[in-house]
């Protein structure tokens, strides 16, 4: 892309934050992402757009601008660096290179959704733009990943492929070079976002025929002929997880490395779901789970799809016609304020896991509505409700349905009783009373340190 196919917002906005060689010479440095920020709510405070700059009126409002970092003699150094920029453009421009800002059209909408104001002021890229909104599963893992965890790796993003489904990665070697070499082998469709070497990346051999190929596009929100630095490689993580629908970690040390990192950000930001290889040889990725991410327990090739697997986790499951109980309590529940209703319903994807996912039990609810039955029926505390249709049939028949469902979510890895009550939907002492009860009929086991519950070895759940 050259200097005249910029729209006249990129341009400016280029002008304030892009690098394009010697900077460390200059008197002032490019905006960085935040300034640009504080500078862009300066902008809309006005009604103005960053083309408005290109005119004398518009460059006579920077006198108003009293920011520390955005003094106006700055910022007329930096819309005057128009003779680096085409020089670094028609670089780019040899590399097959574009660059787009946040008020392009073509500027991916996921990442403006999850990051808001924290999304980059400039994307460069390199290949189709319209393959940014694809979405679809972000894979990341070790560098020094071990062979296996490559070879499924690759057996995800091909899997992935055949389903029509984006394979987003980091462009680094280990894990993922082999998830975008998975996708891309397997005619599907993969972004990389890049923290060094764009230009560099974009001439390379293999990059190059999925660019032509129109199957893989390569971004980066850094300069694009820098080197690697690990401070870029930390900042790009959140970049490939917003552009992403799911997220899947294949190893993850425990408590360092990029892959740690970013793993915790997108669980506190809650960009997306993410899912961590399970059983596997990272040691941090049980550590994951324990902070709240979903076991992934898929295996490419047998049995459901992938995209099956990921609505069996994110959906409620088909529910039997009620009982005649659960119809009763059911009915009243409907009559009670909404705060203690007992509900059966669909949740995010996030308070889901198997195919208990969308059935939370709202076990204050039930015991609001038991409470009311009762006192309506006149039959006095629950523990005296004898009825084979009466309220206590109801609640053995939840403990029953818990622990039919309890199977399923301990199948992939032991679970601590809060895990459980927010992969069951229920408050943890309902739980507690169940994992209590379930311990003592010998249904589950009760591992220590830490303290987590897991199916016993001898026997099933369902039987």
């Amino acid at each position: 892309m050259g200097f005249n196919t910029l729209s006249a917002d990129t341009e400016i906005v280029l002008l304030l934050c892009g690098r394009f060689g010697g900077e460390r010479q200059e008197p002032f440095q490019p905006l960085s992402a935040r300034d640009y920020g504080e500078f862009a709510k300066w902008l809309n405070a006005r009604g103005l757009r960053p083309a408005d700059l290109m005119t004398d009126a518009g460059r006579e409002q920077l006198q108003e601008v009293h920011h520390a970092k955005l003094e106006r003699t700055r910022l007329e150094f930096l819309l005057g660096r128009g003779t680096a920029m085409a020089l670094a453009l028609e670089r780019w421009n040899r590399g097959g290179l574009w660059v787009i800002s946040r008020g392009d059209v073509e500027f991916p909408k996921r990442l403006k959704r999850h990051l808001k104001h924290a999304a980059p002021p400039l994307l460069y890229g390199a290949g189709r733009k319209d393959l940014l909104d694809i979405g679809g599963l972000a894979i990341i893992g070790s560098r020094d990943a071990a062979e296996s965890a490559l070879e499924f790796t690759r057996n995800v993003a091909a899997q992935c492929a055949h389903e029509g489904l984006g394979v987003i990665s980091g462009g680094a070697r280990g894990v993922d070079s082999a998830a975008m070499q998975g996708a891309t082998d397997a005619g599907g469709y993969s972004i990389g976002v890049l923290a060094s070497d764009l230009l560099k990346a974009s001439v390379n051999r293999q990059n190059r025929m999925g660019l032509q190929d129109g199957r893989l596009v390569l971004v980066s929100p850094f300069y694009p002929e820098a080197a690697f630095n690990a401070g870029n490689a930390m900042g790009r993580n959140k970049y490939i997880y917003a552009l992403s629908d799911r997220a899947l970690v294949i190893d993850s040390a425990l408590g360092s490395g990029g892959t740690w990192t970013g793993a915790l950000e997108v669980l506190n930001q809650e960009w997306v779901t993410l899912y961590v290889r399970t059983p596997s040889q990272g040691q941090g990725n049980a550590a994951l789970i324990e902070k709240g991410a979903y076991p992934f327990t898929y295996v490419p090739g047998q049995g459901a799809s992938l995209s099956e697997y990921f609505d069996s986790m994110s959906t409620a499951p088909d529910v039997a016609e009620p009982s005649a109980a659960q119809a009763s309590l059911l009915a009243i529940s409907e009559h009670m304020p909404e705060t203690s209703q007992f509900a059966v319903g669909n949740t995010a994807e996030k308070q889901s896991i198997g195919p208990f996912a969308g059935n939370p039990l709202s076990v204050s609810g039930a015991a609001s509505a038991v409470s009311t039955l009762t006192e309506v029926a006149d039959q006095g505390v629950i523990a005296s409700c004898t009825s084979p249709v009466g309220p206590a049939a109801v609640l053995l028949d939840m403990y029953d349905y818990f622990v039919s469902k309890l199977a399923h979510a301990l199948a992939a890895a032991p679970l601590t009783d809060e895990q459980i009550a927010n992969c069951l939907g229920l408050e943890k002492a309902q739980a507690n009373v169940w994992l209590k009860r379930a311990l003592e009929e010998g249904r589950v086991e009760k591992l220590k340190s830490p303290v987590r519950y897991s199916l016993r070895l001898q026997t099933s759940l369902l039987g």
